[in-house]
This record gives C-alpha cells, structure tokens and sequence, in this order.
C-alpha cells in the first residue's frame, strides 16, 4: 500500500512533529521561569524587564547630561564668587607692637575682588579700601596689601 519513502516520509514527519511540540512546550515552560518579580506583586516577562531597563538607562544618561552641565555651569559661577580670604598682621609702626595692624584680601578664583587695610598708630587709625583685579589694583599696594593678596590666592583647595 505504501511504498518505502512515503512510510519513511511519513515517520520522519511525525517525529519532526512531536519534536516542534516538544520545543513549543519546552520554549513555554522557559518563558514562565523567566518571570521577573518587580516587587509589589507585579510580575513581568524577562525581556519586558530588560526593555524597560534599557529605557530607564537611556533617561538616566539624559539626566547625568544635563546635571553635568549644570555642574559646570555652576563651576563657573563659583569661580566668580569671593571666596579667597587672606589676612596680613603687621606692625605698622617701630614704637607699636602686637601686630595690630593688617591686610584683608578677600578675592575671587580670577583674583578679583578687594583688598582692605587698617593702619593702627597711638592715637588714630586708618582704614583703606582698593579695588583688586587679577591681583593687581589701579592704586599703589603697599607690600603688606601685596602679601595678602597673595597669601589669599595661595588658599585653593586648603578649605
């Protein structure tokens, strides 16, 4: 009734089918091991979790962008900022001890900012104020006001 190559024909379909079946439910019982448990009680497929992690990563690479920006952003406003202090005591006078008198610098990243001076003697004192620039001032600076200066430039990174 049937020649050799159709019951061999027919024979090797039927494995090939049991085997698709057996992939088929095989390939079902992997796919529910692989459910991710998000917490809650929600429940999602492995890729889905993958997916939605891909996309989680993608906003956070947009978020670290612009917060580098702002970073930098903000560094340049800070290097702006007064935030170099610097002190000079000195004895302005031979006859006049204990370091009364002294030189303020108070100055930003670019050594712009001011420097103030106060000039101690027996029965007066003076007080002087001057525009810094990049360290230097349109005004005569007297050493000690120099020093200062300086000595608030030398702060970087110290605090």
């Amino acid at each position: 009734m049937f020649s050799g190559p159709v019951v061999l024909a027919l024979f090797l379909g039927a494995v090939a089918l049991f085997v698709a079946i057996g992939v088929f439910f095989s390939l079902a019982a992997v796919r529910r091991r692989l459910v991710v448990s998000l917490g809650r009680g929600r429940q999602e497929d492995i890729l889905a979790a993958v997916s939605s992690q891909i996309e989680e990563v993608h906003g956070l690479r947009t978020e670290i962008r612009q917060l580098t920006a702002e970073l930098q952003r903000l560094g340049e406003v800070f290097r702006g900022a007064l935030q170099r202090f610097a002190v000079y005591r000195y004895d302005a006078f031979e006859d006049m001890g204990g370091q009364l008198s002294f030189s303020a610098a108070i100055l930003n990243d670019h050594g712009d900012g001011l420097v103030i001076s106060c000039i101690n003697g027996r029965q007066e004192a003076r007080t002087y104020a001057k525009p810094v620039s990049r360290a230097t001032s349109p005004y005569n600076l007297s050493p000690e006001e120099q020093e200062a200066i300086r000595l608030a430039l030398a702060t970087v990174g110290q605090r």
